[in-house]
C-alpha cells in the first residue's frame, strides 16, 4: 500500500515548478516576428511616365505589358490608359525605346469605348505579336474581341492580321452555347467553333469557310467599335464539320490502344486499296495547346479497312518535322491518294505544303508520289506574291509558278525541271519534311526551261 505522506513533497515542488513557468511565461516578452521580405512592385520607367503624361495628359495608366518575366525579342511596351469620367475610353499606346536611352510614342490606338462598367481592354505584346483583348456586354452576355496586330517592314506600321470573337456559354443555362469566330484576315480563313452543353457531354463542332480579304488596317486607323469587323465575326447559323459522324468504334479501339494519349485532330475515309472504306486521321498530343511546339509531335494514322468489315492500323508517319504550336494539319483521301496538307499562318502571309502518298504494288507500304507547296505574301503596300511549286516524285517533273501584283499588274513566270530518280520515301517514318523530300533530289541534266513569262 502506498504512503501517501511522501507523495505530499513531490507533488508540492511539481506545483510550484509549474507555477513558476507559468509566471514567467506571462512576464516574458513575445519573440518578435521575423521580417519577410516584400517582392518588389512591379513599375514603368520613370521615363515611360513622363512620355505618356505628355502625350496623354487626361488620362491614367491602367496596365501595361512590362512586367516580369521579360519576353524574350519585345522590347516595346504596350500600355492601356484610361480616362477619370464615367465615358469608359482607354486607349493603347505602344512605346518604344528611342535609341538614345529614352523613350517615345511609337503609335497609339484611337479611343476605345467598351461599353460597360464591368467592361475591359487589355493588351500584351509577344514576339511579332500585339493582342489587345476588349470585353463587351453583349445582352446578357460578355463578348470577348481579341485583336491581333503584326508588325511591319521598317518603318511600316502594325496592322491588324487576326481577330477572334468569343461568347461563353452561361452556367447553368442549358440554351447558352459556347461561340467563338476566329478570322485570318490575310487569308480570309475563317473558322467558327460551338460547344453544346448537354445532359452527358458537350458537343464540340467546328467550321471552316472564307471571308473577302480587307485592305490592311494600320493600328492607328482601326477604330475598335463592336461592329468593325462584322462581316468577319457575325455568328452563323452552327454547321458540323464532319457530317459523316465520328470514327467507327473499331477505329476509336485500335487508335488508343496506340496512342492513349493523343486525341484526333481531323480525319477523313475514302479508297485508298481495295473497295473498303479506309481511313486516315491526324492524332496530337492532348495536351497541344498548352505546350508551345507541341504540333511537332502530331502524327498521321492510317487504317485500312478488312474484309469482315472492321479496320486494321495499318502505317503511321513520323512526328512533324515543325515546331509551330498554331500550325494546321488536314488530310484527305480522294483517287485513291492519300493527301496531307500542312498550312502555316506568319504575319506576312501563308505557307502550304501538300504532300501526296499512293499504293504501288498490293505488297508495298503507301508512298510519297506528288508534292505541292504554296506560299503566299502580302506587303502592307498590298504588294502581292505567290509561288506555286508541284513536283511529281514518280516522273521526276518538277514546275513552279511565280505570280507578282505591283500597282495593280500582274506578272506571271513559270520554269520548268526535271528531277533526278530518286528512292522511293514511304509514309512510315515520314517527318513532312519538303525539303527532305524534295530539294535533296538532284535536278536532272537539262537545264531550266522557262515556259512563260511577262
Amino acid at each position: 500500500m502506498l504512503d501517501h505522506s511522501t507523495l505530499r513533497p513531490t507533488v508540492r515542488a511539481a506545483f510550484t515548478l509549474a507555477l513558476t513557468a507559468i509566471v514567467a511565461a506571462c512576464t516574458t516578452p513575445p519573440p518578435k516576428p521575423v521580417a519577410v521580405a516584400k517582392p518588389p512592385e512591379h513599375r514603368l520607367p520613370d521615363a515611360v511616365v513622363r512620355v505618356l503624361a505628355e502625350r496623354f495628359p487626361n488620362q491614367t495608366i491602367v496596365s501595361d505589358s512590362s512586367s516580369a518575366p521579360p519576353t524574350p525579342g519585345v522590347d516595346d511596351i504596350a500600355v492601356v490608359l484610361k480616362k477619370g469620367d464615367i465615358s469608359g475610353e482607354s486607349t493603347v499606346a505602344l512605346v518604344a525605346p528611342d535609341g538614345h536611352g529614352g523613350w517615345r510614342v511609337a503609335d497609339a490606338s484611337q479611343p476605345i469605348v467598351p461599353g460597360c462598367g464591368k467592361c475591359s481592354v487589355s493588351a500584351d505584346l509577344a514576339p511579332h505579336g500585339l493582342y489587345v483583348r476588349v470585353i463587351r456586354a453583349d445582352g446578357a452576355d460578355f463578348e470577348n474581341f481579341t485583336y491581333q496586330f503584326a508588325p511591319g517592314a521598317g518603318t511600316e506600321p502594325w496592322r491588324l492580321v487576326n481577330v477572334t470573337a468569343y461568347v461563353p456559354a452561361r452556367p447553368g443555362d442549358p440554351t447558352s452555347h459556347g461561340f467563338s469566330a476566329s478570322v485570318d484576315l490575310l487569308t480570309g480563313q475563317r473558322t467558327d467553333i460551338v460547344d453544346e452543353t448537354g445532359t452527358d457531354a458537350t458537343l464540340h463542332r467546328e467550321h471552316q469557310s472564307a471571308v473577302p480579304l480587307r485592305p490592311a488596317i494600320a493600328f492607328g486607323d482601326f477604330s475598335f467599335a463592336p461592329d468593325a469587323l462584322d462581316a468577319e465575326t457575325r455568328r452563323l447559323p452552327p454547321v458540323v464539320l464532319d457530317p459523316a459522324g465520328t470514327l467507327p468504334p473499331a477505329a476509336v479501339d485500335a487508335l488508343r490502344e496506340r496512342f492513349p494519349t493523343m486525341t484526333v485532330k481531323s480525319q477523313a475515309s475514302g479508297t485508298l486499296r481495295g473497295e473498303g472504306r479506309d481511313i486516315a486521321a491526324v492524332l496530337v498530343p492532348a495536351d497541344r495547346a498548352a505546350r508551345t511546339g507541341a504540333a511537332a509531335d502530331a502524327v498521321v494514322a492510317v487504317l485500312l479497312a478488312q474484309p469482315d468489315g472492321s479496320v486494321r492500323l495499318a502505317e503511321v508517319s513520323g512526328a512533324m518535322a515543325h515546331d509551330c504550336s498554331t500550325c494546321d494539319v488536314q488530310v484527305q483521301i480522294a483517287r485513291r491518294t492519300l493527301s496531307v496538307q500542312t498550312s502555316d499562318v506568319t504575319a506576312t502571309g501563308r505557307t502550304s505544303v501538300d504532300y501526296q502518298f499512293a499504293f504501288k504494288p498490293k505488297d508495298q507500304p503507301l508512298r510519297l508520289v506528288g508534292v505541292r507547296s504554296e506560299t503566299t505574301q502580302r506587303a502592307a503596300d498590298n504588294t502581292n506574291r505567290r509561288i506555286v511549286a508541284s513536283t511529281n516524285l514518280v516522273s521526276g517533273e518538277r514546275v513552279e509558278v511565280v505570280e507578282d501584283v505591283v500597282n495593280g499588274r500582274r506578272s506571271h513566270n513559270e520554269q520548268k525541271t526535271h528531277l533526278a530518280p530518286a528512292a522511293p520515301v514511304p509514309l512510315s517514318d515520314f517527318a513532312f519534311d519538303p525539303t527532305a523530300a524534295v530539294d535533296e533530289a538532284p535536278p536532272a541534266a537539262s537545264a531550266p526551261i522557262r515556259l512563260s513569262g511577262s
